[in-house]
Protein backbone atom coordinates (compact mmCIF):
# COMPACT_ATOMS: atom_id res chain seq x y z
CA UNK A 1 0.00 0.00 0.00
CA UNK A 2 1.00 3.46 -0.77
CA UNK A 3 1.08 6.52 1.13
CA UNK A 4 -1.72 7.60 -0.66
CA UNK A 5 -4.16 4.91 0.05
CA UNK A 6 -3.08 4.81 3.73
CA UNK A 7 -4.17 8.25 4.03
CA UNK A 8 -7.26 7.76 1.98
CA UNK A 9 -8.12 4.49 4.27
CA UNK A 10 -7.15 6.91 7.39
CA UNK A 11 -9.87 9.40 5.95
CA UNK A 12 -12.37 6.96 5.54
CA UNK A 13 -11.45 5.41 9.02
CA UNK A 14 -11.53 8.64 10.80
CA UNK A 15 -15.01 9.71 8.94
CA UNK A 16 -16.78 6.95 10.15
CA UNK A 17 -15.28 7.18 13.73
CA UNK A 18 -16.42 10.92 13.70
CA UNK A 19 -19.78 9.93 12.15
CA UNK A 20 -20.32 7.27 14.42
CA UNK A 21 -19.39 9.51 17.11
CA UNK A 22 -22.05 11.95 16.41
CA UNK A 23 -24.51 9.08 16.58
CA UNK A 24 -23.26 7.72 19.67
CA UNK A 25 -23.57 11.58 21.07
CA UNK A 26 -27.03 11.86 19.84
CA UNK A 27 -28.38 8.53 21.09
CA UNK A 28 -26.65 9.20 24.75
CA UNK A 29 -28.45 12.52 24.89
CA UNK A 30 -31.28 10.88 23.28
CA UNK A 31 -31.26 8.38 25.80
CA UNK A 32 -30.57 11.11 28.18
CA UNK A 33 -33.49 12.86 27.93
CA UNK A 34 -35.67 9.70 27.96
CA UNK A 35 -34.01 8.94 31.16
CA UNK A 36 -34.68 12.16 32.72
CA UNK A 37 -38.15 12.21 31.55
CA UNK A 38 -38.93 8.23 32.96
CA UNK A 39 -37.24 9.35 35.61
CA UNK A 40 -39.30 12.42 36.59
CA UNK A 41 -42.38 10.73 35.73
CA UNK A 42 -41.12 7.75 37.73
CA UNK A 43 -40.72 10.60 40.98
CA UNK A 44 -44.04 11.86 40.22
CA UNK A 45 -45.76 8.28 40.69
CA UNK A 46 -43.88 7.63 43.22
CA UNK A 47 -44.69 11.06 45.30
CA UNK A 48 -48.76 10.66 44.26
CA UNK A 49 -47.87 6.72 46.05
CA UNK A 50 -46.53 8.15 48.84
CA UNK A 51 -48.80 10.69 49.39
CA UNK A 52 -51.68 8.02 49.17
CA UNK A 53 -50.32 5.92 51.37
CA UNK A 54 -49.75 9.02 53.97
CA UNK A 55 -53.48 9.78 53.65
CA UNK A 56 -54.58 6.08 54.39
CA UNK A 57 -51.68 6.38 57.17
CA UNK A 58 -53.42 9.77 58.50
CA UNK A 59 -56.76 8.55 58.44
CA UNK A 60 -56.22 4.96 60.36
CA UNK A 61 -54.25 7.15 62.88
CA UNK A 62 -57.66 9.12 63.12
CA UNK A 63 -59.69 5.98 63.74
CA UNK A 64 -57.01 4.83 66.76
CA UNK A 65 -57.25 8.78 68.12
CA UNK A 66 -61.29 8.22 67.97
CA UNK A 67 -61.16 4.74 69.54
CA UNK A 68 -59.04 5.78 71.95
CA UNK A 69 -61.32 8.89 72.76
CA UNK A 70 -64.36 6.54 73.01
CA UNK A 71 -62.45 3.66 74.96
CA UNK A 72 -61.70 6.57 77.67
CA UNK A 73 -65.19 8.10 77.39
CA UNK A 74 -66.20 4.75 78.38
CA UNK A 75 -63.91 3.72 80.99
CA UNK A 76 -64.59 7.46 82.19
CA UNK A 77 -68.36 6.11 82.08
CA UNK A 78 -67.72 2.47 83.76
CA UNK A 79 -65.89 4.33 86.59
CA UNK A 80 -68.56 6.89 87.43
CA UNK A 81 -71.05 4.20 87.68
CA UNK A 82 -68.98 2.24 90.14
CA UNK A 83 -68.33 5.11 92.34
CA UNK A 84 -71.95 5.60 92.40
CA UNK A 85 -73.05 1.40 92.53
CA UNK A 86 -69.65 1.68 95.29
CA UNK A 87 -71.66 4.35 97.42
CA UNK A 88 -75.27 3.08 96.62
CA UNK A 89 -73.37 -0.30 98.19
CA UNK A 90 -71.97 1.28 101.32
CA UNK A 91 -75.42 3.32 101.94
CA UNK A 92 -77.19 -0.30 102.12
CA UNK A 93 -74.69 -1.96 104.14
CA UNK A 94 -74.25 0.65 106.90
CA UNK A 95 -78.53 0.43 106.90
CA UNK A 96 -78.15 -3.03 107.31
CA UNK A 97 -75.82 -3.11 109.69
CA UNK A 98 -77.67 -0.29 111.84
CA UNK A 99 -80.99 -2.25 111.67
CA UNK A 100 -79.01 -5.59 112.64
CA UNK A 101 -77.41 -3.99 115.28
CA UNK A 102 -80.95 -2.54 116.32
CA UNK A 103 -82.48 -6.08 116.19
CA UNK A 104 -79.73 -7.14 118.39
CA UNK A 105 -79.85 -4.39 120.91
CA UNK A 106 -83.69 -5.20 121.08
CA UNK A 107 -82.98 -9.20 121.82
CA UNK A 108 -80.44 -8.27 124.44
CA UNK A 109 -83.15 -6.16 126.37
CA UNK A 110 -85.47 -8.86 125.84
CA UNK A 111 -83.38 -11.30 127.16
CA UNK A 112 -82.25 -9.37 130.14
CA UNK A 113 -86.40 -8.92 130.79
CA UNK A 114 -86.91 -12.90 130.40
CA UNK A 115 -83.73 -13.46 132.59
CA UNK A 116 -84.80 -11.17 135.07
CA UNK A 117 -88.22 -12.54 135.18
CA UNK A 118 -86.99 -15.68 135.68
CA UNK A 119 -84.52 -14.93 138.08
CA UNK A 120 -81.40 -15.85 136.53
CA UNK A 121 -79.52 -12.35 136.23
CA UNK A 122 -77.45 -11.55 138.29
Amino acid sequence: MDAESLAQIERIVTAAIGSTEGRLREETQTLAVSLRQELGATTDEVKRHVGVLYEDFDRKIDLVVEGYQALDQKMENLDTRMENEFRETRAVIQLSYRQLQQRVETLEQRVQVIEKRLGLSA
